[in-house]
């Protein structure tokens, strides 16, 4: 199984620029064009919120136009910049919430690995947070099906960075989590988005993750200096699983990328 994972794409209004910098549509679809050209092609696509940048119905259709490029199935999660109900513009088939006090978490069983959202979101705020209520949640959903892999993405990455401004929008609650997974041993990993970095961690009893934007990286400042980003590359990661090898993840970069092979492997 394979999986393309976008996320943190921050569309703005149409003819609009991030910060006034960023054309994060273009980058958005030149992801999108990574991704159809990407063989074998991903069995689903995950997006991780941060989808659009202020939650506005506008930058929904932008969004949706994009995303409707793909022709594979879509899950995602919100993000701190999303709205809700927004972001069923895109994904129609989002949960109503009813059994989960609102928020968007839910399950996907029909892969041969199981897939769970989780909506680490608290409305008006940029920091995220899991609830018991929610863990106890998990912990049900992981129960009744022990022995199937299964991952779990959500938006805020559920560990410390040490890149200070984003640990202070970071996740609260993460040791509940961390707590509720390590119970099941069939969770191959966690996959994030929020801190705009490839950054993995243990967590859990298994390994957590979180992946550049689709638009615009944040700068590995580990030294405390806050608010910076960095023209880094954009990108794409690829999970896979082989029942015979396990979860595997790559980072795929967005952009011009010359293949080549040495003359060793031509040679007859």
């Amino acid at each position: 199984m394979h999986i393309a994972h976008l996320t943190d794409c921050h569309i703005v209004e149409p003819g609009e620029r991030l910060a006034d910098r960023v054309d994060t549509a273009a980058a958005l679809h030149a992801a999108v064009d990574h991704v159809l050209a990407m063989s074998p092609a991903p069995d689903v696509v995950l997006a991780t919120g941060d989808l659009v940048n202020d939650g506005r119905p506008a930058q929904y259709d932008q969004l949706a136009e994009i995303l409707g490029r793909l022709p594979f199935p879509l899950f995602a999660v919100p993000g701190n910049h999303d709205d809700r109900e927004g972001l069923r513009r895109v994904v129609p088939d989002l949960p109503d919430g009813a059994d989960t006090e609102g928020r968007l978490d839910q399950v996907i069983d029909r892969y041969p690995v199981r897939l769970i959202g989780l909506d680490t979101t608290v409305p008006g705020e940029h920091g995220g947070r899991v609830t018991t209520s929610q863990m106890n949640w998990l912990d049900r959903v992981l129960s009744a099906d022990p022995a199937r892999p299964t991952l779990v993405f959500q938006h805020h990455p559920p560990f410390v960075t040490g890149i200070d401004w984003m640990d202070d929008v970071g996740l609260d609650g993460r040791e509940l989590e961390a707590a509720t997974l390590a119970a099941h041993d069939h969770v191959v990993g966690v996959v994030c988005g929020h801190v705009h970095r490839a950054i993995t961690a243990p967590f859990g009893g298994t390994v957590a993750s979180c992946w550049p934007s689709t638009g615009a990286q944040v700068a590995l400042a580990l030294d405390g200096d806050r608010y910076r980003y960095v023209e880094e590359a954009a990108a794409v990661a690829v999970h896979r699983w082989h029942p015979d090898h396990g979860f595997v993840s790559h980072l795929s970069p967005v952009g011009p990328a010359t293949t080549w092979r040495p003359a060793w492997a031509t040679a007859s």
